[in-house]
C-alpha cells in the first residue's frame, strides 16, 4: 500500500505537502487548466493554509503544473466552465500581448496570478469592449496553440 494518495509507483512517492496539495486538488474536482480563479481554487488555497502551507496561489499552481508535468497529478477532465467564443481579431490581441508580456506563448502558465495578468485582463477588455473576469480571459489564454 501507498503512502501517497494515490499509487503512483515506487520511485514516485510525493512529499507530504505534495500528497496534501494534490488531495486538495482532487476534492476542488476541476480540471487544472479551468482551475485559476475560482471558488474551487480559492477553497484549497484556504485548506492548504489550514495544514500550514504558507504558499501563495502562485506557487501552488506552479507546482500543479510541475506534478502534472511529472505524471503525478490526476487527470480530472471536470471544465465547467462554458467555452467563450472569440473572434480571430481578439484571439490575435491575446497571442500578441501574451507574447509582449512573457515572452512566447509557451510562458503562458506563469501568468495567473500575477500584475501581468491583471494587465492582460483590463487589456483584452477595454480592446474587445467585453467585462470578462480573470478565469475568463484564463480559459481563452490557456486554449491558446503554443
Amino acid at each position: 500500500m501507498s503512502d501517497t494518495l494515490f499509487d503512483l509507483g515506487p520511485t514516485s512517492q510525493l512529499s507530504p505537502a505534495d500528497d496534501r496539495l494534490v488531495a486538495a486538488y482532487v476534492a476542488a474536482n476541476r480540471g487544472l487548466d479551468d482551475l485559476p480563479y475560482t471558488d474551487e481554487f480559492a477553497a484549497m488555497i484556504v485548506s492548504l493554509r489550514a495544514a500550514n502551507d504558507p504558499r501563495d496561489e502562485r506557487e501552488v499552481l506552479h507546482r500543479l503544473h510541475n506534478l502534472r508535468k511529472a505524471k503525478k497529478l490526476p487527470q480530472l477532465g471536470k471544465t465547467p466552465t462554458p467555452a467563450i467564443k472569440v473572434s480571430a481579431d481578439e484571439e490575435a490581441f491575446l497571442r500578441d500581448r501574451i507574447i509582449t508580456l512573457v515572452g512566447t506563448l509557451g510562458a503562458r502558465d506563469s501568468l495567473p496570478y500575477t500584475s501581468k495578468m491583471d494587465e492582460l485582463v483590463r487589456e483584452f477588455n477595454a480592446s474587445s469592449g467585453r467585462n470578462l473576469t480573470p478565469h475568463d480571459v484564463w480559459r481563452l489564454v490557456a486554449k491558446l496553440a503554443k
